[in-house]
């Protein structure tokens, strides 16, 4: 069942909104792949959706839960992630240049950035 949350953060997007707040979005077909996202701020959101291609330029996630999300091939130069689930997030081949990404939690443990350009980064399933 299509929801139309993303469409309508689009619209917003388009009008020029960059902070979204408090939204949960976990339905299989919402996405975000191929959009442009660029300078967007997501707080205290929900999401189990894909980000594929996305341009995620300077986007902000920060107090979130976006275990399982896709981020594979996005372009996330300099975007901020921070106090996150991230359990299960896929960021493979992604542009990550200047990525924050700290005080963040997958498989019960604090990852930070050392964990990221480690093992996480590179996480495909």
């Amino acid at each position: 069942m299509k929801t139309n949350i993303v469409e309508q953060i689009l619209i917003e997007y388009r009008n020029g909104k960059r902070y979204f707040a408090d939204i949960d979005i976990d339905i299989d077909s919402e996405s975000f792949d191929d959009q442009n996202l660029q300078d967007i701020v997501f707080e205290k959101c929900f999401f189990y959706l894909s980000f594929r291609r996305a341009n995620l330029k300077n986007a902000k996630f920060i107090n979130c839960n976006i275990k399982t999300c896709d981020f594979r091939e996005a372009d996330l130069t300099n975007a901020h992630f921070e106090n996150l689930s991230v359990e299960g997030t896929q960021f493979a081949r992604a542009k990550v240049d200047g990525i924050f990404f700290d005080n963040n939690w997958a498989y019960g443990q604090k990852v930070t950035q050392a964990e990221f350009d480690d093992w996480i980064k590179d996480f495909e399933y």
